[in-house]
């Protein structure tokens, strides 16, 4: 059986952030160093300073012990809003068994699904999950669930050849939303992106405009996480 800790990825790190937190706080690495060893993370000057400069990422425990160590959330060093599962738990202090226990699934599952950055659950465990994470939107949701990648294709597609009726069911069944919601949505889209008519090769996704996604996600009006819909975490095993 694979240990959940094979299945670890880095979490997400800011270095300058980590940087600006240091400096804010007065401390040298030296004492960054020093202050994590009393957190039960034992690293060594050079290894703050392979931080900030980029060249190394902390481990999940190392960022938990330097947030400590700083005094700062630990949102506050991994950069941007969280968009991964892994992210989102570690936004709300949760280790992966923690996190599993509290949605009634094994860590090592857990970890799977956190390492693809694919939820797969059903409406009781997503439920839990919602919970858990302190509120997500349908758009964390569809996030962690894997769906953010299919969903900026489509939209990609439909800003360039303006066939936004070809792809409304493959959004729909993404988002799990009603299909007139979703139809209303890109219809505000396309008239804030007009096609562009790129001629592309086979299998090639055109670029997708910047703000794109973000103004889908507003003409849906931004909704709260639907763990009822049925979206992509309740596609079957196996089906990416």
């Amino acid at each position: 059986m694979t240990h959940p800790q094979e299945l670890d990825t880095p979490p997400p790190f800011d270095p300058a952030a980590a940087r600006a937190a240091r400096e804010v706080m007065a401390l040298t690495p030296e004492r960054v160093a020093a202050s994590l060893a009393s957190y039960g993370v034992n690293v060594m000057p050079k290894d703050v300073r392979a931080w900030e400069d980029g060249t190394h990422a902390p481990s999940e425990p190392e960022l938990i012990g330097l947030a400590q160590a700083l005094a700062v959330p630990v949102t506050r060093l991994m950069g941007p809003a969280p968009a991964t599962l892994q992210a989102c738990r570690l936004s709300v202090g949760l280790t992966q068994a923690a996190a599993g226990k509290a949605v009634g699934m094994s860590e090592a599952t857990w970890a799977r699904m956190e390492n693809a950055n694919r939820w797969r659950a059903d409406e009781r465990r997503t439920e839990a999950l919602v919970r858990i994470l302190g509120g997500l939107s349908h758009r964390r949701l569809v996030e962690i669930s894997g769906g953010g990648d299919e969903l900026a294709a489509l939209l990609a597609l439909g800003t360039n050849d303006g066939r936004w009726q070809a792809h409304l069911g493959a959004i729909t069944e993404i988002l799990g939303a009603r299909r007139r919601r979703v139809a209303q949505a890109l219809e505000g889209l396309a008239a804030e992106f007009p096609a562009r008519g790129e001629k592309l090769e086979d299998g090639v996704t055109p670029p997708l405009p910047d703000g794109a996604v973000d103004r889908f996600w507003h003409h849906m009006g931004d909704p709260p996480a639907d763990p009822f819909a049925p979206a992509i975490w309740r596609r079957p095993p196996g089906r990416r």
